[in-house]
């Protein structure tokens, strides 16, 4: 059923919104997955696009419905959904911004919704597997780290003076404090560097060109964005979209410069009469097979289909993926935890050995 919207100017034209009241925020993803399922499931069922968001303002906390209400009022305008998207300042991510213009230059904007609710439905569920798998572990290394605070307390009261046993040096409430500020400088900056990359204050794109060339986990990080990439031009080739412009679409879901470097010179490369195949060839970055499935799907006339059957493919390695790299990441904490216990053992033990050698040179 073909979506109902009012018309709108064409996405890919400057818009230049007016400057929001409120900003700061991003939403949830569990509120995210639930916002996509709702207008999804509002337009598959030929409700009114303003209609839908008027229903969806009602809903969660009042930031929230304050964006609704701004992307309703926008699209009232005859400003372009997608457009109305970006111009709240983050909230929403930039994935949904560039997947919704997809679906409004192929008709499939209900579809696209329903399966980016999906899509952040699964990354939910892979955030409890990561967090479930990493519990224990991190339990441990908080463990590991208040025993030896304590264990530096502790020596401090229980000698007058320098002890003969300490932790580097540490000892006493002073070395205490020492080591819990050293400790919580450290966590502070891991803590940080997350939050800034999660929400995008830092670039992160020169690590994430050098994390592609790791034998693992530059597998990996390409299966996550094939599988975004396939779906989008599953899409956009079905649908009287130019090829450069769905080629255009499908590589800027990537959301990576690793890949949209290329948009301009694969556009060109088709603008020369060449398969979008050969588009994708040229840039050198992409898979042997995934190059061979556009090609064949080319060949066969049915490239939208390849691609959707491909970015099936693509979505459950991108589940495997984040499952081993659960495991992994338990088990570097577990390793780190024992790390610090050997190397607490090790120095108490040398340090004992050294007033044993003391004791028998009197």
């Amino acid at each position: 059923m073909s979506t109902q919207r009012p018309p709108a100017r064409d996405p890919a034209e400057a818009y230049d919104p007016p400057k929001q009241s409120e900003s700061g925020g991003r939403i949830g993803l569990q509120a995210l997955s639930r916002f996509c399922h709702n207008i999804g499931t509002g337009l598959h069922a030929g409700v009114d696009v303003r209609r839908v968001f008027e229903s969806e303002a009602n809903r969660g906390s009042m930031l929230h419905r304050n964006k609704v209400i701004e992307i309703r009022d926008h699209v009232a305008r005859g400003v372009s959904i997608s457009s109305a998207f970006k111009a709240s300042n983050g909230y929403f991510p930039a994935l949904l911004c560039e997947m919704i213009e997809v679906g409004e230059r192929t008709g499939r904007l209900e579809q696209i919704f329903i399966r980016l609710g999906d899509y952040y439905e699964q990354l939910l569920k892979l955030r409890r597997i990561f967090l479930m798998g990493i519990a224990w572990p991190m339990l441990e290394l908080i463990g590991a780290i208040l025993v030896i605070g304590l264990f530096i307390l502790i020596i401090g009261m229980v000698s007058d003076g320098e002890p003969p046993m300490t932790f580097f040096g540490l000892y006493g409430v002073r070395g205490a404090i020492i080591y819990f500020t050293i400790v919580g400088m450290i966590g502070g900056t891991i803590a940080l560097t997350i939050v800034s990359a999660m929400r995008g204050w830092v670039n992160l794109d020169p690590i994430f060109s050098l994390l592609m060339r790791l034998p693992f986990i530059g597998t990996g990080l390409q299966n996550v964005a094939l599988s975004r990439l396939t779906w989008a031009l599953a899409m956009a080739t079905n649908s009287d979209l130019s090829a450069q412009r769905a080629v255009e679409l499908a590589v800027r879901t990537t959301q990576s410069t690793y890949y949209m470097r290329f948009i301009d010179g694969m556009k060109n490369v088709i603008g020369r009469g060449k398969t979008i195949h050969e588009a994708f060839s040229t840039t050198g970055v992409y898979p042997d097979e995934f190059l061979a499935s556009v090609e064949t799907g080319e060949i066969a006339g049915s490239l939208s289909e390849t691609m959707l059957i491909v970015s099936r493919e693509y979505e459950e390695r991108t589940k495997t993926f984040f499952r081993v790299m659960t495991g992994v990441a338990g088990t570097l904490v577990f390793l780190t935890v024992a790390g610090i216990i050997v190397t607490m053992i090790f120095k108490m033990a040398m340090q004992y050995i050294g007033i044993l050698n003391d004791a028998t040179q009197m």
